[in-house]
């Protein structure tokens, strides 16, 4: 636990400048600009490189697939399910149990700023396989999953052929938004592309690539940072449920990966600890900033959600080196 954590923990601190940059206006102006250069460039970057380097002729193993999906997507189903059988008839906005944000609130983890760089801190290069398709997995079930349930659920509400034509025009929205322009998922691909076809990058374009992916884990983190004060002021002006955000954090930081652990346990007997190691440490993540901007796209309210990510990236330094011990 020890090892771990201090392999994490330079990260958090990182993370706990952010928060503290935050609170003078200059920072939080700059906010919007820092998360686009790690999206579009420092984090590509990043897996590029790492994906190059990984061992891709080995093959994805089926089991990893499948529990990476299975555990979010039953963790959500039940968490959604609970708060629409507990809440009160006109009441889930003032109780917190809201089952959409809630649920959201409970599983979207940070695995793309956080995920990847702790996996490959914890479980080293031969890991960069397991991280880049495990963030990917992960934000492409709440990405195309999440909007696309609201989507069949409104067209189920206005029936016929109306509901049916939403779903598609939905799909191919996201499929141009989230994968075809994806700065991410085209990294990804790319690299698997350069790393079969034993394509040689040239040294100088190597080399730069290389010092753009450096920037990546510091500037994810310290982005995460600022984005800390502004779920603070909500929870300290009351406006947040104090018992949903219990609800998603304890879900999420505790709940979701002990459940990856024994999903492993009972269906990952063969798989690699570097796959075991990608599968458990993005279910640990603490919740995505990504997941307020999804739940305000479709229910507006985001209150709960960035709550639970100020509550969430604070407790992980703790629960991550603790699910890790258990995962062993």
């Amino acid at each position: 636990m020890l090892s771990v954590l201090s392999t994490i923990a330079p990260m958090f601190v990182l993370l706990g400048l952010g928060m503290i940059a935050g609170f003078a206006p200059r920072f939080r102006s700059a906010q919007a600009g820092l998360n686009a250069f790690v999206f579009t460039f420092a984090l590509p970057a990043f897996l590029f490189v790492a994906v190059t380097n990984a061992p891709i002729r080995d093959g994805v193993p089926l089991a990893f697939v499948g529990i990476s999906l299975g555990a979010t997507a039953l963790v959500y189903a039940l968490v959604h399910l609970g708060a629409f059988l507990v809440r009160g008839r006109g009441s889930a906005g003032r109780a917190g149990l809201a089952p959409g944000p809630l649920a959201v609130a409970s599983t979207y983890g940070n695995v793309g700023y956080l995920g990847v760089p702790i996996v490959l801190s914890v479980a080293g290069p031969g890991a960069a396989l397991g991280a880049a398709l495990g963030q990917l997995l992960h934000n492409l079930l709440f990405m195309v999953g999440y909007p696309l349930l609201k989507s069949i659920r409104g067209g189920t509400a206005r029936g016929g052929r109306e509901g049916e034509r939403g779903v598609w025009r939905l799909l191919w929205r996201l499929a141009k938004g989230s994968l075809l322009l994806n700065p991410v998922v085209l990294a990804v691909v790319a690299g698997a592309a350069v790393n079969l076809l034993d394509i040689v990058v040239p040294t100088v374009l190597a080399a730069s690539l290389e010092m753009l992916g450096g920037a990546a884990v510091p500037a994810a983190m310290f982005a995460v940072g600022l984005t800390i004060k502004p779920a603070l002021a909500g929870m300290r002006s009351g406006t947040v449920s104090i018992a949903g955000v219990a609800v998603a954090s304890v879900v999420k930081l505790v709940a979701l990966p002990l459940l990856t652990i024994l999903a492993v346990a009972l269906f990952g007997g063969g798989l690699a600890p570097q796959w075991v190691a990608s599968a458990v440490i993005m279910a640990a993540m603490p919740v995505s900033s990504t997941a307020s901007v999804i739940v305000f796209e479709y229910d507006g309210d985001v209150r709960l959600v960035g709550a639970a990510t100020l509550v969430t990236s604070v407790a992980a330094l703790v629960t991550i080196p603790l699910v890790l011990s258990v995962a062993g």
